[in-house]
């Protein structure tokens, strides 16, 4: 072994095994801080790169989980609203049954029961939420449309009408009369048939006819003389006669009429307590009748069928909604519990780890000090 001032081997090769064990401290520290074994791409690339992008998708299904809370919300509103409206259909219900009781005040039941009717469309008109109201079909916005995973994919609710027009009582006169239009087995709508509805004290005429191919209606409309016409789209190839029917009374209802159709196939119509005339140019399979009581009645029973369907739907989509939002909590759930395996440091290891590394450095300094000394017996050489 060469004695050298210059050269100390056993210097450098402690001073190297000292500075790696600070170094194995470095990390370990750093993951007691952070609480990550892998922090940086330094750490390890691969599952760094793999850790952000499971980050990313924890992010985006969380942002998934606020949107389908915020559809659980929009939807609790208008089921509400919807709640509220089946209950003033209730009360209509025992005024109308008032009503046909001998010596009561037919002008104030009247009266008791437009404000009801008044009531339900200022429910369907506050039942927004954010500006999105489910209930009015003729508003501002589109239906409900929310994403449900990271591949876009989303659940989607159109739009109720649950307004007056809607459910058939816009007009809802509790004496006055109606007529109805019973489809028998001949019924058999075709191109530009149509169905008329005249008001007996005014004269005026109101014409719905049947069109499937798109060209200019055959009625002519005469305005300025009370003659007003309305197209009504139908699939004649595919639509059922009982479809068609629905599609008529529910552009009758569009224009001001009560028109509602019963599961017999019949269709009352009714405006606003004022006498009618229903007139209709399909060849066969109907049988018209008029003056017939029992409007409100018949109207009441079908807004109620209507609001039924429309708090089933309501109904329906809320738990698809809830059970879409625990399918993404048990997702987000998912990928941090595999994200955590990926990055996260044992800190029960990281501990162990740091007293063997402090153990050792302490060794370190003691074998750099022995090995730094080792020069000083140079000097006995020359006494």
């Amino acid at each position: 072994m060469a004695f050298s001032v210059n050269t100390n081997s056993n210097a450098m090769a402690a001073l190297r095994s000292l500075s790696s064990t600070q170094s194995n401290l470095s990390m370990i520290q750093n993951q007691i801080q952070s609480g990550l074994k892998v922090g940086s791409a330094t750490d390890d690339p691969s599952t760094f790169v793999i850790s952000q992008n499971m980050r990313g998708d924890v992010g985006s299904l969380k942002a998934v989980q606020e949107g389908l809370n915020f559809g659980s919300a929009t939807v609790g509103m208008a089921l509400a609203a919807a709640t509220q409206i089946s209950d003033q259909l209730t009360a209509l219900q025992a005024k109308v049954t008032q009503s046909s009781n001998a010596g009561l005040d037919t002008t104030v039941l009247q009266s008791e029961a437009d404000q009801m009717v008044a009531q339900i469309s200022g429910i369907v008109t506050t039942a927004d939420f954010n500006g999105i109201n489910l209930l009015d079909n003729g508003g501002a916005s589109s239906g409900l449309s929310v994403q449900s995973s990271l591949s876009g994919s989303t659940i989607s609710l159109t739009e109720q009408n649950a307004t007056t027009s809607g459910l058939g009582i816009a007009n809802l006169d509790l004496t006055g009369l109606h007529a109805e239009v019973a489809l028998g087995n001949g019924f058999n709508p075709a191109e530009s048939n149509t169905f008329t509805v005249t008001i007996d004290g005014s004269g005026d005429t109101y014409t719905f006819e049947l069109t499937g191919d798109g060209n200019a209606l055959t009625s002519a409309p005469d305005e300025a003389n009370g003659d007003y016409v309305f197209g009504v789209s139908v699939d004649f190839a595919n639509d059922s006669n009982q479809a068609i029917m629905g599609k008529v009374a529910a552009e009758m209802r569009q224009q001001g009429f009560t028109a509602n159709i019963g599961e017999d196939g019949v269709v009352s119509i009714a405006a606003a307590g004022q006498d009618i005339t229903l007139a209709t140019t399909v060849a066969a399979g109907t049988t018209l009748t008029q003056d017939v009581a029992g409007t409100a009645d018949t109207a009441l029973t079908n807004a109620k069928s209507v609001i039924g369907t429309i708090m089933t739907n309501l109904g329906t989509f809320s738990n698809r909604l809830e059970s879409q939002s625990s399918f993404t909590q048990v997702l987000t759930d998912k990928l941090e519990e595999g994200l955590g395996i990926l990055v996260d440091a044992n800190l029960a290891d990281v501990s162990a780890k740091l007293q063997s590394e402090q153990t050792k450095e302490q060794l370190g300094i003691q074998s750099l000090s022995i090995a730094n000394a080792a020069s000083q017996s140079i000097l006995g050489l020359f006494r």
